[in-house]
């Protein structure tokens, strides 16, 4: 798809800007990650504000956390490139993303590997259209609005590419997907790649609507969590401490839904019943479903997705060379958790 000189502008200055952060860090960085073993500190959690996500704040109200004998932080934020300077830096130890976001890490010389699934989208993300856009082939030669390098890129293009689409066949504007929303409900674009709420906004402009969501396409994206590689070779155990906690809270969510719903609302500054809305288009992950998404074999995994990434990002300018996903996998800690 094709790419302004500005937008690839930006995108380079972001890596380089996250690159000078991980040099000029890399000491406090390393202290952090020596404090959150040895327990005088705890390991922060990076999370963005969104329902998938929201699963950790309930293990630490439950004490889900101290069960398992681990002290963990929850960082919350609603600006993703800020908690990936904070994972740069060691400023927090673990962070939420997504498989295709592992390019983005890796290619930022970020040592972290995705090390289990916390949920996928089943809904959550989607295409937003005016009326005269049918399909995806309308949208050869049209400009696409959508945050550049992040999940709703990853959606578009991959949706693209299945309907016989090419990265020149569209040309993509970097747009964060709130501002994307926003803009179209207001008439401002004509395409664009969002999440909800915007998506259920849509038809409040009288020409739009949604043309495709990640529940037409289920399997895209899938949400990931990733840690600091020293973090992962100084303590294993806290690492797998910190990964049970998390599915002890999906497994309270599934017997105990109006309290969880309550719990995990309050944490993102949302209604019980707004809660329970969003979090049924995504599919939180239990174990069962991670260890199969972390299948190497498996078709659809996070191995595949990130391959998959790789290709796409690299094709449009995100990243500077291809990502291994191998080198920003690590499946063991599921494969151990419960041994």
């Amino acid at each position: 798809m094709k790419n302004n000189k500005a937008l690839v502008m930006v995108v380079i200055l972001s890596i380089i800007i996250i690159a000078e952060i991980v040099f000029s860090l890399s000491r406090k960085g390393n202290q952090a990650t020596h404090n959150s073993v040895s327990g005088e500190k705890p390991i922060k959690i990076g999370i963005v504000v969104y329902p998938g996500f929201a699963p950790f704040n309930l293990a630490k109200e439950k004490g889900f956390f101290a069960k398992e004998g681990v002290n963990a932080e929850i960082v919350q934020s609603t600006d993703p490139n800020q908690l990936l300077a904070s994972l740069a830096s060691g400023e927090i130890q673990m962070l939420t993303c997504s498989a295709d976001c592992a390019t983005l890490i890796a290619d930022a010389k970020i040592e972290a590997v995705q090390i289990f699934s916390t949920d996928e989208s089943y809904g959550a993300d989607g295409i937003v259209v005016k009326n005269t856009i049918n399909s995806l082939q309308d949208l050869k030669g049209k400009r696409v609005y959508l945050p550049m390098g992040f999940p709703g890129h990853f959606l578009l293009r991959t949706l693209a590419a299945r309907a016989g689409l090419t990265n020149q066949d569209i040309t993509i504007e970097q747009m964060d997907a709130d501002q994307v929303g926003a803009a179209f409900v207001a008439g401002k674009i004509d395409a664009g790649v969002t999440w909800e709420p915007w998506l259920s906004k849509a038809t409040e402009r009288k020409d739009g609507k949604v043309l495709l969501t990640s529940k037409d396409a289920p399997g895209i994206i899938v949400d990931t969590v990733f840690v600091r590689k020293d973090l992962l070779a100084a303590d294993r155990e806290a690492v797998s401490a910190v990964t049970r906690a998390y599915f002890d809270a999906v497994e309270f969510w599934k017997s105990n839904p109006q309290e969880a719903d309550a719990i995990m609302g309050q944490s993102i500054g949302i209604a019980p019943e707004e809660f329970a809305a969003q979090i049924a288009l995504s599919k939180l992950s239990d174990y069962n479903f991670s260890l199969e998404k972390f299948e190497r074999t498996k078709t659809g995994s996070v191995f595949d997705l990130t391959e998959q990434a790789s290709k796409i990002y690299l094709e449009d300018g995100v990243i500077k060379s291809a990502v291994d996903a191998d080198y920003v996998t690590d499946a063991s800690i599921l494969q151990n958790l419960y041994k």
